[in-house]
Formats: structure tokens, C-alpha cells, sequence
């Protein structure tokens, strides 16, 4: 969750302050909760100081002079489950490791990562056991750099490749196939001569379009007619921001009379035709009024040469949809199910109907099908990014449980709700926080490991002895 600890300079954007964690904790009945602030460098300065030190969202230029050396990553976007760490991620910055009992920062950059930064999107191969990376401006402000690697199940950095971007670009997230990473840049530019101005980093470029850059993921492979030694091709389409993905996966087909094989890739994704960031560019001309967005799927024919620009997407969700999860244990295949936070059309929505801000209902998509089924929470409520929890390890793509935070604005309290699959109309069961939450950005589901604590709260000893002092004492013998 994004929570400032000290008040934010006027002129950020919503997704700049402090990281602060909370963990839902479930077993035998009940369901404990811990909430931690991520012990950042630039939190133990300001702390240090009780004050603010830091500026504008990842313009160093408009820092104290004092900390413009320091790591100014908040650590606020997602949390990851590897190698035995939860790592709390943003993009500005390489991961700080967190026990994933108590909450507590164990330390900065655990796996010595190659580059600067570090995704809040990497992507774990189910199949190969990998947590795939990427960082853009890898190699300093304003760069085009980018580096693309994986972990291994005991966090060793495996595959390194470096890159070059068409432009210093906002690159968010990214899809993962058996064999490439898709890159997907946001229509944004970053122009260091403005940040030493006290401007901005990123700039909201209307003339930019939805991007891809096709990387393999392992430098000895070679995709169908692509020269040796090209390692990426970019594919291009209008103008329009696709704020994350769903999934990806690959198809082969044949063509020409030698039977040539290409591979085409898709990828859903969102589809927005609006600034999400106002203070970051152009207000849009209608605001809230002609807010377009919908849920597309991409093909992307490896055999067209770079810079070849894409056919119209199909759209699979006609209605503004974000924050799309699926069963993650089909990562990189084929799947069925789509779990897509959405606005639903025509309801009163308590804020503007702005992705993702505006989310207030769950839809389920059976894409084989077409059918879809609603979870809506009521009126006064907003959505934020599900879990999706399979039944077990063996069951049947999508079949298990969605989890998710409601926020009800209307009794200013937040509640855990856990929806079956089978029919997600209705909570099979519902945590009633006493309070509010802060908005969350991303969160995920981890699977016990073993031998882990049931409980995350404070813990009792198993037997309490009566002492025979209270009220109706003991009788003496």
C-alpha cells in the first residue's frame, strides 16, 4: 500500500510514498493480520530527520541535497515471494528482502542483481521453476537500457541480456511465454533535462504508441527468420496505454510452400485511451467523460520484421477492466479463466470511473464460452487487485478461490472477501476489518510453506494455568 509516512511534496503523482504492508495470515478457522512499513533507506532517513527529505516521484534532482545519494525507492508496489523472501518491489530501484513471518526488512538487493532497477513485475515460470526480470533505465536516469534475466529457486542470477529501448520509456509490466518476455511500454517519456529543472520524470507523449519489445529468453535461441544476433523486435499500435497484462502464450504455424514455421505470440492486456496521470501531462480533454478502456488480446507474428505494426486487438471484455489475474499455474500456457476487476456499467460509482481507481465489481470470464458472472459488493464500494487461490495443486485450471479487498466508503471500512469459484455472486467468507485500509497497488497469494507458524499475530503459550484467584477462588482442602 502506498501510505507517506511524512506529507508528500504538492505535485506527486497517487502512486509516490511509502511502502506499508499487510498480511492476511489463513488457518484452521482464523484468519490473523500484520501490518509493517517496508524499513527503506529513505524511510529511516526521513525518520531520522522527522521530516520530509524527498521531492518529486523519482526526480533525485528535487531531493534534500543531503539524501540525493540515497536509494529513494518506497518499496510501495508489489510484494514477491522468492527464494524464501518476500521481496517488496518498485521499479525505481532493485528489491528489499522482508521475512515473510514478521514483516520485518532483513536488507537491500538480496541476489545482487545486474542494473539499477528491478521490475515490480517479474513473472514466475511454473514450468521451469524461474522468476524471470526485467529493469528499464537500468543504467541511470533517462537511459534506454534495459536488462532482462532470471532467478533461480535459490535467487542466482541465470540468462543476463541488455537491450536498448526505442526511447527512455515507463515499462511497467511485461508477459512471459515458454520462450520470450514481452515488454510493454507505457506512452510516457523521461527527459532528464526536466527533472534537473524540478520537473517531472515521466511526460505523458499523446504521439506515443502501445509498444512491445519481443525478447527470447535465452540468448542461444534463435526464433524462425530472425537473423543471428537479433535479440528483440518491437511491434507497435496506436496510440493507447495498456496498464498491465493478464497472461501470454505462443502458437506455431506454417507458411509459404517450404512449410517455413513462425511463431505467434498473444497477450491480453488492458486497453486505455486516457492519461492515467494527469499531473504527469495533459489533462484529457473530457475528464471522466469519455473514458474509453476495455480488455483485448494481442497477436504479435514473430515472422513480420521490427517495427511492423500490429493488427486491431480482438476485445474480449467490452467495458473498463484492470488488474486482470489468472490461475498462475498456467503462466505461459494457454488458459481459460480471467479474473478481471471491472467498472461496472451503469452502477454509481463512489469516485470517477477511472481505471483502476474506479474498479467495483469482479467479473469472471469463461473465454471458451463467452459467459461471464458478477461479483458486485454493493453501493459506496470500490475493488482492488484479487488473488486467485487454486482448490489444490492438481485441480482444474481456475477452479478454486478468488480473494479480494473491498473498500466500503460508505461505513469507512475495508473487508477481505473469499469467493468461490464456483459461484463468485456470493462471499463464502468475509474478514470485517474495524477500520479502513490505505489503497493498495498489487498483492499476491503465497501457499504455506512448511513447518510455518499458523498465526501471524502475537502468540500465546499452548496451556494457561487458572491461578485460583479470582472471584470464585479455589476452596481450600
Amino acid at each position: 500500500m502506498v501510505d507517506p509516512f511524512y506529507p508528500l511534496l504538492e505535485g506527486n503523482p497517487p502512486v509516490e510514498g511509502d511502502g506499508n504492508m499487510c498480511a492476511f495470515r489463513i488457518a484452521a478457522g482464523r484468519v490473523d493480520m500484520k501490518m509493517r512499513y517496508v524499513d527503506t533507506e529513505r524511510l529511516r532517513l526521513e525518520r531520522a530527520a522527522s521530516e520530509r527529505l524527498f521531492g518529486l516521484y523519482r526526480n533525485p534532482f528535487s531531493h534534500h541535497p543531503c539524501v540525493r545519494a540515497a536509494v529513494d525507492s518506497t518499496a510501495n508496489t508489489n510484494l514477491v515471494s522468492w527464494a524464501g523472501r518476500l521481496l517488496a518491489l518498485k521499479e525505481s530501484a532493485l528489491p528489499y528482502a522482508v521475512d515473510p513471518d514478521t514483516l520485518e526488512t532483513l536488507g537491500y538487493d538480496p541476489f545482487n542483481s545486474p542494473g539499477k532497477t528491478f521490475s515490480a513485475h517479474p513473472k514466475a515460470d511454473p514450468l521451469t521453476g524461474e522468476l524471470v526480470v526485467f529493469g528499464y533505465e537500468a543504467k541511470g536516469l533517462g537511459s534506454r537500457d534495459i536488462v532482462v534475466y532470471t532467478l533461480d529457486q535459490q535467487g542466482a542470477v541465470r540468462d543476463e541480456q541488455w537491450l536498448e529501448a526505442p526511447w527512455p520509456a515507463f515499462i511497467h509490466d511485461c508477459a512471459l511465454t515458454p520462450n520470450f518476455v514481452i515488454l510493454v511500454l507505457w506512452p510516457y517519456d523521461a527527459d532528464v533535462d526536466k527533472m534537473k529543472a524540478g520537473g517531472q520524470h515521466w511526460t505523458y507523449n499523446k504521439d506515443r504508441d502501445a509498444t512491445f519489445i519481443v525478447v527470447p529468453r535465452r540468448a542461444s535461441f534463435v526464433p524462425p527468420g530472425w537473423a543471428a544476433g537479433e535479440r528483440h523486435r518491437v511491434y507497435h499500435w496506436d496510440h493507447a496505454m495498456l496498464l498491465h497484462t493478464a497472461g501470454a502464450w505462443e502458437e506455431e504455424k506454417e507458411e509459404g510452400p517450404a512449410g517455413t514455421n513462425s511463431i505467434t505470440l498473444r497477450i491480453e492486456s488492458s486497453r486505455m485511451f486516457y492519461n492515467l496521470f494527469p499531473m504527469l501531462g495533459e489533462r484529457t480533454d473530457k475528464p471522466f467523460g469519455d473514458m474509453k478502456a476495455d480488455y483485448v488480446r494481442w497477436t504479435l507474428d514473430l515472422g513480420q520484421p521490427d517495427g511492423t505494426r500490429l493488427a486491431d486487438p480482438e476485445v474480449i471484455l467490452d467495458m473498463p477492466g484492470e488488474m486482470a489475474r489468472i490461475d498462475e499455474r498456467f503462466l505461459t500456457q494457454p488458459y481459460n479463466r480471467l479474473f478481471c476487476p471491472v467498472v461496472v456499467p451503469g452502477k454509481p460509482c463512489p469516485v470517477p470511473p477511472v481505471l483502476p481507481a474506479g474498479l467495483n465489481g469482479y467479473m469472471m470470464l469463461d473465454k471458451a464460452s463467452g459467459a461471464t458472472t458478477l461479483f458486485e459488493p454493493g453501493l459506496a464500494c470500490t475493488l482492488e487487485e484479487p488473488a486467485f487461490v487454486p482448490r489444490s495443486p492438481d485441480a482444474p485450471e481456475g477452479d478454486g478461490w478468488l480473494l479480494g479487498m473491498v473498500q466500503r466508503l460508505d461505513v469507512n471500512r475495508s473487508d477481505l472477501v473469499v469467493l468461490d469459484t464456483n459461484d463468485i455472486t456470493k462471499p463464502v467468507a468475509v474478514v470485517q476489518l474495524p477500520f479502513r485500509m490505505k489503497p493498495q497497488i498489487h498483492g499476491n497469494w503465497v501457499d504455506a510453506a512448511p513447518g510455518q507458524p499458523k498465526g501471524l499475530a502475537r502468540s500465546y503459550p499452548s496451556e494457561v494455568k487458572v491461578s485460583g484467584r479470582g472471584a470464585l477462588e479455589t476452596e481450600s482442602k
